[in-house]
């Protein structure tokens, strides 16, 4: 008699398959739990360090529904070793046992990327896999730190997930057609690859999109990205490519004129020069020294006119008085990785910074290696370890006469070093210390990069820049709910006054040295710290830029839009034009120069690369791309989502524009002719 599959018996391996699934959706049941578990907790330490975001209550509802997608597109995933634990032991007190180990990795790596996210009030993602060990140890060892609450919602999930494993396993409704359709939802979402987080444009404020996301599905759908993410070609000498403004003004959008296909950001140097009229010009004089610096964390949020978290750079606002200032300035990144190579060479991203390539770092021109070409003095000055971000690499392949680090601090207080390095006031004393002993015959070009302003934000005579933070708030009329609010970042608020009062005592002790009457400054922030939540995607990179020098004719405050990326073609065409300092004529810029009209505008289009890893933002005329998302920018960078589908594309393209010259560059090395390096090296 001819049997189907349905009249035939039921065999014991099928049986088996059948109660691991079964038994799985059960313990599965545990894991959600302890997830919801740990966003009561996650929203508990929020609450009690008084980050409450805006619409809490629906934030919470939103954010556990992305949590049960995260979980349901996990289960297969789990399931693969528990079924193997499953067929392989023998007792149900040994599948408990696995069952509890598996998810236990799970919750381990939750609550590992949880307590980042409380240090650095940013979620951690791809740009983990941009950094090398040694600079993984020394980022989480400047970070860490541990209190009573950080430790209870450490331990909590753990006993949580073990507690309810023994009470799921004694679930009876559940049966094995329940268990098939869970997971055919599961392979469903994964298949059709449904994301676990939120739509950004469903915010207000950026931090409260990282409140919400689950930070686990946050770092693998990134890691996913990383890994498998292609981007498309663009062929820029293809004869149906043409360069065309997101905001349709080409009169007003400065063209790339590039000349090899081989040298993908090689380009006529057509730079407009705009910062002469605000200097009183001798071209008989001897040339100018440029001091660059780089502030770490200074941001535009809470520096400068219209801070949104009012200012707290006294000195810097005082200075902006009397310099050129610019309102609406970004940073080309989101960490310090890609700083140096942006601001001082204008320099594409390459895979994960220019400086990532190590010795492997293609010839680039950089203000420093031109400006040492035409006989100055060049010098690089930092109190932290050369090595980290191979910033030690990258100065000295611009040829420096001297590089100051860490390691000769030795007349500064041990006490005084911490993880990263010594504090602002000894690097501006050591500075200045330095500067006096220069010959006054050469003009010097430097650079100071600071470290204050930095996690774990602790800085000498802490309770004297706590009293400094507190006068400043009622200076800035700040009501009691305004003051308790920032009170949970005091130790940020008392760094950031401490940092600028470094910068303070830097200048008034400069302006005793003969080289001040001669000296350009050239002051801007790196990115902006995390640690303070952020308003917006584009909040990261808002940081002002101030050019100061006793030489300036006139003040003014510009609201047009300029970068990192715009410092160095500027600069270098001010020095040709009117000090006789030679420049190539064919450039790698990713920047086309600063724009100094005062009224709002942006005539620039640029990359911003927010991490190690992740290039997803993009600016272009009065719009910024953050991923898919299109946002219109309004003066002191205020983003509004907007649904314009032509404009999108607009930018897509554009972006995809500079990433196949950047993956090309990247693969082949090719930045700049060793014909045209040679005529100007170091």
């Amino acid at each position: 008699m001819e049997n189907t599959f349905f009249e035939a018996p039921e065999y014991p391996v099928l049986d088996r398959f059948k109660n691991s699934a079964i038994l799985f959706l059960k313990y599965s049941v545990a894991l959600l739990a302890t997830v919801f578990f740990i966003k009561l907790l996650e929203y508990t330490y929020i609450v009690i360090k008084g980050n409450i975001p805006n619409g809490f209550f629906l934030l919470a509802l939103k954010s556990l529904f992305f949590d049960v997608v995260f979980v349901l597109k996990c289960l297969p995933v789990l399931y693969l070793p528990f079924l193997l634990f499953f067929f392989s032991l023998k007792v149900k007190k040994q599948i408990y046992v696995a069952a509890g180990i598996i998810f236990s990795i799970y919750i381990l790596i939750y609550l590992l990327l949880l307590k980042y996210f409380f240090t650095a009030l940013v979620p951690l993602g791809s740009d983990f896999y941009g950094y090398s060990y040694a600079d993984i140890k020394q980022t989480v060892s400047a970070g860490l730190s541990i209190d009573v609450l950080s430790v209870i919602i450490f331990i909590l999930p753990f006993v949580f997930l073990w507690f309810v494993l023994k009470l799921s396993a004694k679930i009876k409704t559940f049966n094995y057609r329940i268990a098939v359709g869970v997971f055919a939802v599961s392979m469903a979402l994964l298949y059709f690859n449904v994301s676990s987080l939120p739509s950004q444009t469903g915010f207000k404020k950026d931090f409260d999109y990282n409140v919400a996301i689950n930070k686990e599905a946050f770092f693998f759908e990134n890691s996913y990205a990383y890994f498998f993410d292609n981007e498309p070609n663009v062929d820029i000498y293809a004869a149906n490519y043409f360069e065309d403004g997101a905001d349709g003004n080409n009169a007003l959008r400065p063209q790339m004129k590039y000349v090899n296909s081989a040298y993908p950001f090689l380009r006529e140097d057509n730079t407009l020069e705009v910062l002469g009229n605000f200097f009183n010009v001798d071209s008989t004089a001897a040339k100018p020294n440029v001091v660059f610096i780089q502030v770490e964390g200074l941001g535009r949020a809470f520096s400068g006119p219209n801070a949104y978290l009012g200012s707290f750079t006294p000195f810097l606002d005082q200075l902006k008085g009397r310099s050129l200032y610019f309102e609406n300035f970004l940073a080309a990144q989101g960490r310090t990785f890609a700083s140096l190579p942006s601001i001082l060479g204008s320099l594409p991203f390459f895979d994960k910074g220019y400086n990532e390539l190590g010795s492997r770092m293609p010839k680039a021109f950089t203000t420093l290696s031109l400006l040492k070409h035409n006989g100055y003095h060049s010098s690089f000055l930092m109190s932290t370890d050369v090595a980290f971000d191979n910033e030690g690499l990258f100065i000295r392949s611009q040829g420096v006469d001297q590089l100051i680090s860490k390691a000769n601090f030795s007349e500064f207080p041990a006490a005084h070093n911490s993880y990263w390095g010594y504090p602002d006031l000894d690097l501006m004393k050591k500075a200045i210390g330095f500067y006096a002993k220069l010959p006054n015959n050469r003009p010097f070009v430097s650079y100071i990069q600071t470290i204050s302003m930095h996690t774990p934000y602790k800085v000498p005579e802490m309770d004297r820049y706590y009293d400094l933070m507190e006068s400043q708030m009622n200076k800035l009329g700040f009501d009691e709910g305004q003051k308790a609010a920032h009170r949970s970042y005091k130790d940020q608020y008392a760094t950031i006054m401490y940092s600028d009062e470094a910068l303070k005592y830097f200048f008034q002790e400069f302006a005793k040295l003969p080289a001040y009457r001669n000296t350009i400054f050239i002051i801007t922030g790196d990115h902006r710290l995390p640690e303070i939540p952020m308003s917006t995607k584009i909040d990261r990179y808002h940081v002002p830029l101030i050019i100061y020098s006793p030489m300036l004719k006139r003040s003014a405050s510009i609201r047009s839009i300029s970068s990192h990326l715009d410092v160095a073609p500027s600069l270098l065409k001010f020095l040709s034009t009117h000090y006789k300092v030679s420049t190539p004529e064919l450039v790698t810029w990713v920047g086309t120069g600063l724009d100094t009209v005062r009224q709002f505008r942006n005539i620039h289009r640029y990359p911003l690369k927010q991490t190690v890893s992740d290039l997803i933002d993009y600016v272009s005329g009065e719009y910024f791309l953050n991923g898919q998302t299109l946002f219109s920018i309004g003066d002191n960078f205020d983003l509004q989502p907007m649904q314009d589908d032509n404009r999108r594309n607009q930018l897509l393209g554009e972006f995809n524009q500079y990433k196949s010259q950047n993956n090309q560059v990247t693969q082949t090395l090719k930045l700049l002719p060793d014909s045209i390096y040679k005529k100007f090296r170091p």
